[in-house]
């Protein structure tokens, strides 16, 4: 048996012994008890046990005899049956899961800060396939759209999107709805979000701070070397705070 084959095998859920008549048996076709135990190395003792259990599992079967042979039986459709099982059995395991879910009787924290890269593009890509009706980018790095801009671009068609900058003609090369702060809107767009975090240096750079389906609130921002979001969601300041911006920009 080659060792390549061993770990996939093992992952079907076979230990060493199970792995080695199978792959035995695979090579010969056919075989007796006997051939098997010669040829794998497994102790006799075992062979037997091992066998019928293969059998019972569906991977080989047996032609009764004095001695009985054994022989695999069709690898594609062993295969197909145990993809087939194993994905039946994860969406199980999610429905399963999924009921366990239940909304929290106590208010949950109102923020909470992500540190890791993974969760920050996690979160973003899942605040991007949620959205429902509308949401509004208030954008400080031009680099953030550029970054996210094919995730951004075809929300366009399908709710409404407010992407609000302090200078617009910093973002020319953007084909987004971009809409210049005036007003009350700038000092939003200055104010910063519920965290405080700087680099060593004292230096922080804003990305971004998005509202979505007045709701949930995410914000990005740059402190030294280290890249932070803060979270907050179902607070009624949210919705308020989104409601106030797109007003104020119709009206503008």
């Amino acid at each position: 048996m080659t060792a390549e084959i061993l770990p996939g095998l093992r992952a079907l859920g076979m230990n060493e012994y199970e792995a080695n008549v199978y792959s035995t048996l695979v090579g010969l076709q056919k075989a007796t008890a006997r051939d098997i135990h010669e040829i794998s190395g497994v102790p006799r003792g075992r062979i037997y046990e091992i066998l019928n259990d293969l059998a019972r599992r569906g991977f080989i079967g047996v032609e009764e005899g004095s001695p009985a042979s054994y022989y695999v039986l069709d690898i594609d459709v062993v295969f197909d049956r145990l993809k087939d099982d194993y994905v039946r059995s994860l969406d199980e395991t999610r429905e399963a899961l999924k009921s366990l879910s239940v909304k929290p009787r106590l208010p949950p924290v109102s923020f909470f800060i992500l540190r890791s890269g993974w969760a920050i593009e996690n979160h973003i890509s899942s605040l991007f396939r949620r959205v429902k009706k509308s949401m509004v980018i208030l954008c400080y790095n031009p680099e953030f759209l550029r970054r996210y801009y094919t995730l951004i671009k075809p929300l366009e068609r399908k709710i409404d999107l407010y992407v609000v900058v302090q200078r617009r003609e910093e973002y020319a090369d953007i084909n987004l709805p971009i809409y210049e702060a005036e007003g009350t809107v700038i000092e939003l767009l200055h104010a910063r979000p519920a965290m405080d975090e700087s680099g060593p240096d004292g230096v922080r750079m804003d990305e971004c701070a998005i509202l979505v389906d007045g709701r949930d609130l995410f914000a990005i921002t740059t402190a030294g070397s280290g890249r932070y979001a803060v979270i907050g969601s179902d607070m009624p300041l949210i919705n308020y705070l989104q409601k106030t911006i797109v007003e104020r920009l119709k009206e503008a």
